[in-house]
C-alpha cells in the first residue's frame, strides 16, 4: 500500500504581501500532487491541516483547490484531510464541507453528524456526536484513518487523544498539533513565552498505530514512535526566515553558513516515509554584528552567493547606528528585508547595586511573545501578531512573591537602643500611599534576576537569534 503526506499548504497566503507569493504556494500544492499521481499513490493525506491559510477562503483560492483535487479525484485517488488552525471553523460548515460534497475530499474527524460513504464510516462517541473515520481497501488489504481538527491545549488537556482513538488492525493516526519533546528536538528547548508551539505531550498519544501523520510544524522531522512511524512532512513553501535555506552567521572573521530543512512532502510505501523534496523560492538569513566599514566589505564579497530570486533577512546588530540603506543595495535579491538591533551589554548591576530583574518576572508568557512579536519596526507576519492577541493565555497571573525584602548577610543587626530610637514615616495619604507601596515592591523585585540582560533599541528583549 502507498500513500501521499502532504501537511500545511497555506492556500492563499500572500506572504509578506505579495500576491504572487500565493501563487506560489499554490504551485507547491499543484507540484505535490502531481507527483503524488505520476507515483501512484492509493491515496492522499492532507494531514497536516491548512490545507487553506484562512478559514474563509477567497473565490480565487477555493478554485485553486477545486482544480487541483481534481487531478487526483479523476484517477479513482482518494484524498483524506482534516482541519488546521488557520482554517478550522466554529461553524458548523467549512470550506471543507464543500470540497467533501463536490467528492474532492474525505473530512474525518468529530463531528455533529453520522457520515457514511465509500471511504468513511462513523462511530458514536461517549460524549455525544460522531468520530468519523476513514476507510481504504486494495484487494485483500484495509486500512483505517483516523483524526481530528486542530484543538487547543486547554481542550485536550480535557479530552486526551489517547482516550478518543483506538486503532484497530492497521491505522493511521492524523493530527494537526505540535507535540513537545518532538518541537524541542527539531528547534531545542523552548522557554515559557512559546509554550504555544506545542499543545502535547509525546505521552499523550495514543499507540498502536503504524503511522502518524502530523502537521502544524513547518519543518520536516521523521522518528519512530511505538510500532509505528511518526511524521512531520513540513509546509510545503518556507513560511519565514527561521525556515530558512541558507543561513551565514558573521564570526567576526567569516561567514560561517548553515543549511536549513528541505521543503516536500512524503510518500509512503508499505508503512516506510521516503522524503520528496520540492524546489521553492530560497529563503537566505544573514546575520552579522559589525562595524559599517566591516559590514559593508564582508557583504559585498557575500553577496556573490546569493541568488537573484532569493528572498534574504539582513539581520544587523550594533552598538552604534548607521544607514543601512546603501548595505541593501549590495544584495541583489528579489525580497530584501533589514532588522537593525541596538545592542549594549549592561554591567549586570542597577545603579543601586542590586541584579538586574528577569522579563520573565514582570511579565507572563504570552506578554513576552507579544513583545518579541511587536518589537520591530516592520512585523514580518500581521497574521501571527492578531492570531496571539485573539489566542489564549492572557488569563495567566504572575506567581506571587514574598513580601518580606531579603536581608543582607552582611549587614549588621539593628541595636536595641538604635531600633528604637529610629523614626518610622508618617503613612502616607491618598493616592501617594499606592504609589510608594508600589515603588517598595519595585524595589524588592529589582534585587533579583540574570547577571545579563540585552535589550533592543526597541524595548524588545534580545536573546539567542532566532
Amino acid at each position: 500500500m502507498k500513500f501521499a503526506h502532504i501537511a500545511d499548504v497555506h492556500l492563499g497566503f500572500e506572504q509578506y504581501r505579495l500576491p504572487y507569493r500565493a501563487d506560489e504556494f499554490a504551485e507547491a500544492f499543484r507540484r505535490a500532487i502531481e507527483i503524488a499521481v505520476e507515483k501512484k499513490v492509493d491515496f492522499i493525506l492532507i494531514a497536516g491541516g491548512d490545507l487553506f491559510h484562512s478559514s474563509r477562503p477567497s473565490p480565487e483560492t477555493l478554485k485553486q483547490a477545486m482544480e487541483m483535487l481534481s487531478l487526483p479525484k479523476e484517477k479513482g485517488i482518494p484524498v483524506f484531510g482534516i482541519e488546521g488552525n488557520h482554517d478550522r471553523t466554529q461553524r458548523r460548515v467549512s470550506a471543507y464541507h464543500l470540497l467533501e460534497k463536490l467528492g474532492l475530499l474525505y473530512l474525518i474527524g468529530l463531528r455533529e453528524e453520522k457520515v457514511e460513504s465509500e471511504h468513511q464510516t462513523s462511530e458514536k462517541t461517549e460524549r455525544g456526536g460522531w468520530l468519523v473515520k476513514g476507510v481504504f481497501e486494495k484487494g485483500n488489504k484495509s486500512v483505517e484513518i483516523h483524526g481530528m481538527k486542530y484543538m487547543s491545549a486547554a481542550w485536550l488537556e480535557k479530552n486526551p487523544p489517547k482516550e478518543i482513538f483506538r486503532p484497530e488492525g492497521d491505522s493511521i493516526l492524523m493530527l494537526h498539533q505540535g507535540v513537545r519533546e518532538l518541537v524541542e528536538e527539531m528547534m531545542g528547548k523552548l522557554p515559557e513565552s512559546q509554550r504555544d508551539y506545542y499543545e502535547l505531550r509525546l505521552g499523550d498519544l495514543p499507540k498502536g498505530y503504524l503511522y502518524y501523520a502530523l502537521g502544524h510544524i513547518h519543518r520536516a522531522f521523521l522518528t519512530s514512535y511505538d510500532i509505528g512511524k511518526l511524521a512531520y512532512p513540513g509546509s510545503l513553501q518556507r513560511w519565514d526566515f527561521g525556515d530558512y535555506e541558507l543561513r551565514y552567521r558573521w564570526d567576526g572573521n567569516t561567514f560561517k553558513p548553515t543549511a536549513g530543512n528541505p521543503k516536500g512532502f512524503y510518500i509512503v510505501e508499505d508503512w516506510e516515509p521516503r522524503f520528496i523534496e520540492l524546489k521553492v523560492r530560497p529563503f537566505i538569513d544573514i546575520n552579522i554584528k559589525a562595524d559599517e566599514e566591516t559590514a559593508k566589505r564582508e557583504l559585498k564579497r557575500l553577496s556573490t552567493k546569493i541568488p537573484e530570486e532569493a528572498f534574504v533577512r539582513l539581520d544587523i546588530r550594533w552598538e552604534k547606528p548607521y544607514d543601512v540603506s546603501k548595505l541593501t543595495e549590495l544584495i541583489k535579491a528579489r525580497y530584501v528585508y533589514v532588522r537593525t538591533r541596538f545592542e549594549r551589554k549592561l554591567t549586570g548591576r542597577t545603579p543601586t547595586g542590586g541584579e538586574v530583574p528577569k522579563p520573565e518576572e514582570y511579565f507572563i508568557p504570552v506578554e513576552l511573545k507579544a513583545i518579541n512579536l511587536t518589537g520591530e519596526k516592520a512585523i514580518e507576519s500581521i497574521e501571527e501578531v492578531v492570531e496571539l492577541f485573539l489566542g489564549e493565555g492572557w488569563d495567566e497571573k504572575l506567581p506571587k512573591k514574598s513580601e518580606e525584602p531579603e536581608r543582607k548577610e552582611d549587614a549588621p543587626p539593628l541595636r536595641k537602643k538604635e531600633a528604637l530610637g529610629k523614626k518610622r514615616d508618617p503613612k502616607p495619604k491618598g493616592k501617594n500611599r499606592g504609589r510608594r507601596k508600589s515603588a517598595r515592591t519595585l524595589k524588592r523585585r529589582s534585587l533579583k534576576g540574570p547577571p545579563k540582560v540585552q535589550i533592543s533599541s526597541t524595548g524588545s528583549v534580545v536573546g539567542d537569534e532566532d
